[in-house]
């Protein structure tokens, strides 16, 4: 009878083979409305299947936006407070959520319900819940009423509208509540996280009073000047930022941070920016 390859290594005086390790399963389909995904960073996330962006590259990757995720919760020390614009699916709300702690907070405002609903969901698996304060209205400068429009297969592209088309073969428009972030009484704020697709300036205006009775607050936004453009005047919202002592820099997709004048502003690229009045203290 042959021996087994186990019966022959021991009688060679080999060590045994070690066993290899089952792959942990990262992601959990629950159906066409919903899947479940495991991060590399390990925080569980409930996503849509049907979205062709941001759930899709969290899905085949693992994460979204790598190095900028990174970078954004580098500025975060345990216990800040984090006000967050654009939760999307929540991917960075969930991470934020983690990073702060016990004895942080993140106030998150997502329009999108689909998306509030995912959030709850993964701020329950991951055991977070007491630490994200989510508001299912869009954030602007002004209270009132806005017309929304979503997109099943583009969740990453919603956003408040002043135009009457919609650009997306599924585009959806619905009527949100919209709220000025200085009306929500967050107390100390220690960053402003937003991605609204142009509507920063909108939304920063409403935050005027967070922004003067915090010097140290740290802003971090996506910065789209055609976007903006569309809607405002992107020197003017330049030159009210700057008047409040603003500084700013332009954050790559590697992490890095890279000074940028008030008048470079106006012609930057479509990126991430950050805005302080100091440089930022990177936390790790």
């Amino acid at each position: 009878m042959a021996r087994s390859t186990r019966a022959l290594r021991q009688a060679w005086g080999l060590s045994p083979i070690a066993a290899t390790p089952e792959p942990m399963q990262r992601y959990f389909y629950l159906g066409q409305e919903l899947a479940l995904v495991r991060l590399n960073a390990g925080a569980l996330l409930y996503v849509d299947p049907l979205d062709e962006h941001v759930s899709a590259n969290v899905i085949a990757h693992g994460n979204w936006e790598r190095g900028l995720h990174e970078a954004v919760l580098s500025l975060l020390a345990p216990g800040a407070r984090v006000v967050e614009v654009g939760a999307n699916i929540g991917y960075y709300t969930i991470n934020m959520a983690l990073r702060v702690g016990a004895g942080g907070l993140v106030t998150a405002l997502e329009a999108n319900p689909r998306m509030v609903g995912l959030i709850e969901r993964s701020a329950r698996i991951n055991s977070v819940q007491e630490r994200i304060r989510l508001i299912g209205k869009a954030a602007m400068d002004a209270p009132g009423e806005v017309t929304f429009v979503t997109s099943r297969r583009n969740s990453g592209g919603g956003f408040v509208s002043i135009w009457s088309h919609v650009p997306y073969d599924d585009g959806q428009t619905i009527t949100v509540e919209a709220v000025r972030l200085d009306d929500l009484d967050c107390g100390r704020v220690d960053m402003i996280r937003i991605d609204a697709e142009g509507t920063e300036p909108f939304i920063l205006r409403g935050a005027e009073a967070i922004l003067k009775a915090h010097p140290d607050i740290v802003v971090v936004m996506e910065w789209s000047v055609i976007q903006m453009a569309s809607r405002t005047s992107v020197p003017e919202f330049v030159e009210w930022l700057a008047a409040m002592d603003f500084q700013f820099w332009r954050l790559g997709y590697d992490g890095v941070m890279t000074p940028v004048s008030a008048e470079g502003m106006t012609t930057l690229e479509i990126c991430d920016v950050v805005a302080a009045r100091k440089p930022p203290k990177r936390w790790s």
